[in-house]
């Protein structure tokens, strides 16, 4: 007889408790997939799985199981009540309203559920106390959206005709993932005109696989053409994936004005004027025209001079007194120096073949002025002597 009571006790047992089961681990939503930002109804159902057993008052709380759970949804309703599941195999379902927050990122959540319900009479007649059965680990996912974005780039001011070394870096700064992302770089987008290359192996580069956060870079190499106009540009770049993700960005660059000159020189009365003329596209301000030191010539006086503004096509010229070095040879070493369209000072060195007359261009200056100090000074001499013999003079006069 007490195995009989024993038995019963366990099977008893055993039915209440597995009262209250939930169908599956995944929590149900009214949409799939949810997104951060949605505001939707999260259902959970509960079946009696107790045989012979009964539950009254049945209520359901749903209760974020940790932090990451806590941080990224809001349960606008936590608790739902569903009234009786008399029969073994019934079942009722649960409804809560969440509010999934804006910044919570791609991943499976977790929640518990607390069931609360009355159980069957007991012998003497009175209700069974409230019993709370707890389904653990109850499954939310939740897809984040990607969003590529341009975060820093290497490209500045560069020069037409020049190959510049350019690394972009990329972030996701969305809640998702993007699988098998490649960048593409349009070359011949809007306002470039097609004078931007790219060396090497193409157009196209791979990021890889990007989660939120994620950061990825790629390197390549910028050719310029020489009829590159200065101004601003802006390459596009765009950025695409699986599940047909893509996005756009630019990577802005100032292409700055950049010229040349061509030089030439004319020696006239003993002078060595040096003629400076903007052969290029671009303007120049504030050229400056310089000799450095050198073995081939040697400067008198100021060793530079400032030639001003020089727009394409200008010239203008600049006298310099200079001696030949004996025994050197002929090249005369210069320096034109001007500030592009950028605001960059700029640099650029020039050689000139100079074949100067005997005595060279200093020389004959030296003579022209030597000529003129003698000459001033011998008037000078005389208004002197004119002065002090002024009573002399004047009594001559009248005689």
């Amino acid at each position: 007889m007490k195995k009989l009571y024993l038995i019963l006790i366990i099977v008893s047992t055993l039915m209440m408790a597995q009262v209250a089961s939930a169908a599956s681990n995944y929590l149900v939503t009214d949409s799939a997939p949810v997104y951060p930002g949605d505001t939707t109804y999260v259902y959970v159902p509960i079946m009696n799985m107790g045989f012979g057993s009964f539950m009254e008052d049945v209520s359901v709380k749903l209760v974020p199981k940790d932090n990451a759970s806590f941080n990224a949804v809001t349960i606008l309703n936590d608790v739902y009540s569903i009234g009786t599941i008399n029969d073994w195999g019934d079942q009722r379902t649960a409804k809560f309203r969440i509010h999934v927050n804006p910044d919570a990122l791609e991943g499976d959540y977790y929640f518990n559920v607390y069931i609360t319900y009355k159980g069957q009479q007991t012998r003497s007649g009175t209700q069974a106390g409230p019993t709370t059965t707890k389904l653990v680990d109850q499954i939310l996912t939740i897809k984040g959206k990607p969003l590529i974005v341009l975060v820093n780039s290497t490209l500045g001011t560069i020069a037409p005709m020049s190959i510049n070394t350019v690394t972009l870096l990329f972030k996701n700064a969305g809640t998702g993932t993007v699988q098998n992302a490649v960048a593409e770089i349009n070359l011949a987008g809007v306002n470039t005109n097609s004078v931007f290359s790219i060396l090497g192996g193409g157009t196209q580069f791979s990021l890889g696989n990007l989660k939120a956060g994620d950061v990825a870079s790629i390197t390549f190499d910028l050719a310029v053409d020489i009829a590159a106009r200065p101004g601003v540009y802006n390459l596009p770049v765009r950025i695409t994936g699986m599940n047909n993700y893509s996005s756009d960005n630019y990577a802005g660059l100032v292409v700055a004005g950049t010229t040349d000159f061509d030089i030439s020189y004319q020696e006239t009365l003993g002078s060595f004027s040096l003629n400076v003329a903007n052969v290029g596209v671009n303007p120049a301000s504030a050229v400056t025209v310089k000799i450095p030191v050198q073995k081939n010539f040697t400067t008198t006086g100021s060793s530079s001079s400032v030639l001003g503004n020089l727009n394409s096509g200008d010239y203008t010229s600049t006298i310099f007194q200079i001696t030949k070095n004996s025994g050197a040879g002929n090249n005369l070493e210069l320096e034109i120096q001007y500030s592009d369209t950028s605001g960059k000072r700029n640099t650029i060195a020039k050689t000139l073949p100079v074949e100067l007359s005997a005595g060279g261009a200093q020389a004959g200056a030296k003579g022209t002025a030597g000529t003129n100090y003698y000459v001033w000074a011998l008037a000078v001499a005389v208004i002197i002597i004119v002065f002090w013999q002024r009573k002399k003079i004047s009594g001559l006069i009248k005689k």
